[in-house]
């Protein structure tokens, strides 16, 4: 829900993201008469900022939600749901749906009860100017697909379908509808090549799917086309096709809008795609007085994001360190640490009376402030002294639930294994080599509070940076311990984590119903809060949960942003500048 150009985290002004600074490119484009133009949305929409909260605490049944109506005004032609769509429960969902002026396609999410999202897909009818003055008609047909992960609030009353699994059902009817091209809203990143079912990140063989023309992708926060994306028999990353099929995705937060340009061929009373090009668009900062377009988007949320601006300046408690996330997939980082501490003191009071009270808690988080394919700005740094609301909203940025999951011993070392798969194999005795795959979220890469553990990365990974299994006798977690003592296969231990990915978000595994032992009613920003409220002071220091496992000789290279030169420790030693705003710096093992 970036729709004005502002970081409510960083309580600033940023015009690199929002809505409103691609606007007027939207209208421009829309008003261009020399092509027939339709305008998509692949979802995420209606959360993901404080704004999105604020309104979502605050919208009376009849209003429009102001991204809807954004989306109405800009004149869009069709949007998908993605993940963080179900965050406010699907009562609240089907509400703010109601009221677009533009129909919401999904194939392969659909409510256990009541009334369906939307259609799984439509046909939009349009005319094409043609080169020999002729004016033809063509059917687009338009399809959307969602993660099969989704974790929300209202997540038990919903049925998810396999994304290719769902197309080739759907695309085969939405051709024999009439229709001449087919368009795939896909809430679903790149992933691997391979088709495995449940798949969360499933563009690359959803686009091998016969019959689909053209693919809007999303959910991952990437760009695509990426030049720095190696290329493959399937993915064409300069010229952006996946399976030959023109294909975009346009990172996150409003930072681009992406554009593909289809030279169509009339033959025979049939249309075939000659050729394409995808680009991007970038927002424009707003100069001198504001154009119509950007002035009532603005109004939509005004008194909203005032609202929000107050409350996320709100104290809610103090720290006697700093607090930040440079490092956070380096070495054992305090943010992560405080938000796995509130967890594990919530669940411990959930199960206090249960049967299971009886069995260790851990708690298993990552960061969503790495830097990375984010940006250099993208980092908690909070100094000594008051925290904020905004403060703890960066620390943990969704309204996603605490759900505590009975898991043994081998399941948590897979668990962890699976997050090691963040790190590159190291090579013995090279020092220039780099720490992390590139094709790997930090947010994937969780860290477990209770234990004590190594990574050994001379070992090769067990899973691939998208969770699936590459070498099932790999092992790169070593002397992991509780209390001091080895963990067993057999051991038995509660973790606590987000419902995200308690339902298998990020390629982990989901777990099953019975293992399952606690859903919390508030969320973890709600969790967080309180906990912050009641010790009032941040004064334990980091634990040191895990480290790198030793190798002689041996050290490797990581980005980070320049500020982060202040809060080196340990091993750690800074190189120099890098690229795109970032800093290098080594690790040594």
């Amino acid at each position: 829900m970036q729709l004005l150009a502002y970081d409510y985290v960083s309580d600033r002004s940023d015009d690199s993201i929002g809505l409103i600074g691609l606007a007027d490119q939207v209208a421009a484009l829309r008003n261009d008469k020399s092509a027939t133009t339709v305008h998509f949305d692949t979802g995420d929409l209606i959360q993901g900022n404080p704004l999105a909260d604020t309104v979502a605490a605050t919208l009376e049944p009849l209003q429009t939600h102001p991204m809807i109506a954004a989306l109405n005004l800009l004149g869009c032609d069709a949007m998908t749901v993605g993940n963080h769509e179900f965050d406010y429960g699907l009562a609240k969902l089907r509400s703010v749906l109601s009221k677009a002026a533009f129909p919401v396609v999904t194939a392969n999410i659909t409510p256990r009860d009541g009334p369906a999202i939307g259609p799984e897909f439509v046909i939009l009818d349009r005319t094409i100017f043609c080169g020999d003055g002729v004016i033809r008609q063509i059917k687009l047909g338009v399809v959307g697909f969602g993660p099969p992960q989704i974790a929300s609030l209202d997540s038990d009353m919903i049925d998810t379908k396999d994304i290719v699994t769902a197309a080739q059902d759907a695309v085969p009817q939405i051709r024999a509808a009439g229709a001449d091209l087919v368009i795939a809203l896909c809430h679903t990143g790149l992933g691997t090549a391979s088709n495995t079912k449940g798949m969360e990140n499933a563009a690359i063989p959803l686009a091998a799917v016969d019959g689909i023309d053209v693919l809007l992708t999303g959910h991952t926060h990437e760009t695509f086309p990426d030049k720095k994306r190696v290329a493959s028999v399937s993915v064409d990353p300069i010229a952006g096709t996946i399976h030959g099929k023109p294909t975009v995705m346009a990172a996150y937060c409003g930072k681009s809008l992406g554009v593909i340009d289809l030279a169509l061929k009339w033959n025979a009373g049939h249309w075939t795609i000659k050729d394409h090009l995808v680009s991007f668009k970038y927002p424009e900062p707003a100069t001198g007085a504001p154009s119509l377009l950007r002035a009532r988007l603005t109004q939509l949320v005004a008194e909203a994001h005032e609202a929000t601006i107050v409350k996320m300046n709100t104290p809610i408690a103090r720290t006697a360190l700093p607090i930040h996330s440079y490092f956070a997939t380096i070495q054992p980082e305090l943010s992560q640490q405080i938000l796995a501490r509130s967890a594990r003191q919530a669940v411990q009071k959930a199960l206090h009376e249960t049967p299971h009270a009886h069995l260790p808690v851990l708690a298993a988080k990552s960061s969503f402030r790495f830097g990375g394919r984010s940006g250099f700005g993208h980092y908690i740094d909070i100094c000594e002294g008051p925290i904020t609301l905004r403060d703890a909203t960066a620390i943990f940025p969704f309204v996603d639930r605490l759900f505590a999951v009975k898991r043994s011993g081998a399941q948590i070392k897979r668990w962890l294994e699976r997050s090691a798969s963040h790190y590159n194999q190291m090579t013995t005795g090279v020092c220039d080599q780099q720490l992390l795959n590139p094709l790997s979220a930090g947010y994937n890469c969780d860290a477990i509070l209770g234990l004590t553990y190594q990574i050994d990365l001379t070992q090769p990974a067990c899973f691939d940076p998208h969770g699936h299994e590459l070498r099932s006798a790999a092992s790169r977690i070593t002397a992991l311990h509780f209390d001091g003592n080895p963990v067993l296969d057999t051991d038995i231990f509660i973790v606590a984590t987000n419902s995200f990915r308690a339902k298998g978000g990020g390629g982990f595994p989901t777990f099953p119903d019975s293992d399952i032992l606690h859903k919390s009613t508030g969320n973890m920003q709600e969790i967080l809060a309180a906990y912050l409220n009641q010790i009032d002071c941040i004064s334990d220091p980091i634990q040191p949960t895990w480290s790198f496992s030793q190798i002689e000789s041996t050290a490797a290279q990581f980005q980070s942003a320049p500020k982060a030169y202040y809060h080196m420790s340990g091993p750690i030693t800074h190189i120099g500048r890098g690229m795109d705003g970032f800093d290098t710096y080594q690790i040594s093992f």
